[in-house]
């Protein structure tokens, strides 16, 4: 896969490679001006997703797109269906390593990374993120020249090179820990038998001297999202983002029932050091110029704010050879390093080189 390459708007795009053939993936911001019969004016293959922001070095954008130019051994499956996942597909491709982007606000996501895992060879890697909108409906947002634009749908971009990864998340332990005892996909309904956003409510009011009302939910939790505690020690968020009406807290992402859990805190500092530290991770042993893709959450630039721009500085000045920041804000990052379950991350930052 080729460096990612910024365009202004799609028509951009089209305009500047009208000739071309290749295979593209592309990342295409959520104010942009695109429609899918633009597609038809494009010779070649062309797949992708809308996301909130693009991510073009220090800079990102709520109009324009990223486009990644495939190498002729690249392919791609369209997955039109999350709950539906064929198993013949996916072990045709051969896959060593690929790029999986998917509707973030799909209820299925925990359940089709484990299929795919289960029909992958061991040592796969995989980068990726979740698709979607700042206005958290659920609209289409995952879309080929071929299949069309849906939502609950997902998009696997089968990579001819090797992948290096770095995952960081920088969020802060504030209290816990709580067992998860009743949970469906992504709604949390009781930590330790009590409700769970009462139990949310009660430290976060407390930490943060605000009280939540009907409309400053997300406002408020953008800083205290939780944390599941897995057996390695190691945290994967989940980014709580409103209360439904039977006063249950929804997530980005599946939190399996008798998890144990922590509420956490960010602190802006940390979280600009971690994305550079992953960064970091993903370079390591790179001895020439390679292609970088990241994704980034875009909770994490609403916590940040003007701050965020510090992030993606501190990302890219720890990047060699002049390789160019390229990516997505998204709702939620993918990945695994190959001999793990692959996993779905919130307020995380995920960085991948593309060997």
């Amino acid at each position: 896969m080729r460096e990612g390459v910024y365009y202004p708007c799609f028509k951009d795009f089209l305009k500047t490679n009208q000739d071309k053939t290749n295979k593209q993936f592309v990342l295409i911001a959520e104010y942009s001006d695109f429609k899918m019969e633009y597609l038809d004016n494009y010779k070649g293959d062309i797949m992708g997703a809308i996301v909130p922001f693009i991510v073009y070095n220090t800079e990102y954008y709520n109009k324009g797109v990223i486009v990644f130019e495939l190498d002729e051994n690249s392919d791609f499956l369209f997955v039109e269906d999350m709950t539906n996942l064929n198993q013949e597909k996916v072990e045709s491709l051969e896959i060593s390593s690929a790029i999986v982007i998917l509707d973030g606000l799909s209820p299925n996501i925990t359940m089709f990374l484990d299929d795919l895992f289960e029909f992958l060879p061991e040592n796969t890697q995989i980068v990726g993120g979740g698709a979607g909108k700042m206005t958290f409906e659920q609209d289409p947002v995952i879309f080929s020249k071929e299949n069309g634009i849906h939502n609950n749908a997902a998009l696997i971009v089968k990579l001819s090179n090797k992948i290096n990864i770095g995952i960081e998340n920088g969020w802060q332990y504030l209290e816990g820990p709580f067992i998860t005892t009743s949970s469906e996909k992504n709604v949390l309904k009781t930590l330790n038998f009590r409700n769970a956003f009462e139990v949310y409510k009660e430290i976060v009011e407390k930490d943060s001297g605000m009280v939540f009302n009907d409309k400053n939910f997300f406002d408020i939790a953008k800083s205290y999202p939780l944390g599941i505690v897995k057996y390695d020690k190691e945290i994967i968020v989940r980014d709580p983002i409103l209360v439904d009406e039977n006063n249950n807290l929804v997530l980005v992402g599946d939190i399996p029932q008798n998890s144990t859990i922590q509420i956490l805190k960010g602190e802006e500092d940390k979280l600009i050091e971690s994305s550079a530290k992953a960064v970091n991770h993903a370079i390591k042993d790179i001895n020439s110029k390679s292609s970088l893709i990241v994704f980034d959450c875009i909770s994490r630039s609403i916590y940040l704010g003007d701050k965020f721009v510090q992030e993606l500085e501190g990302m890219k000045n720890n990047t060699v050879f002049n390789t160019k920041l390229c990516g997505a804000l998204t709702l939620g990052e993918i990945a695994n390093n190959g001999d793990e379950y692959i996993t779905f991350y919130n307020k995380s930052c995920v960085v991948g080189v593309i060997c």
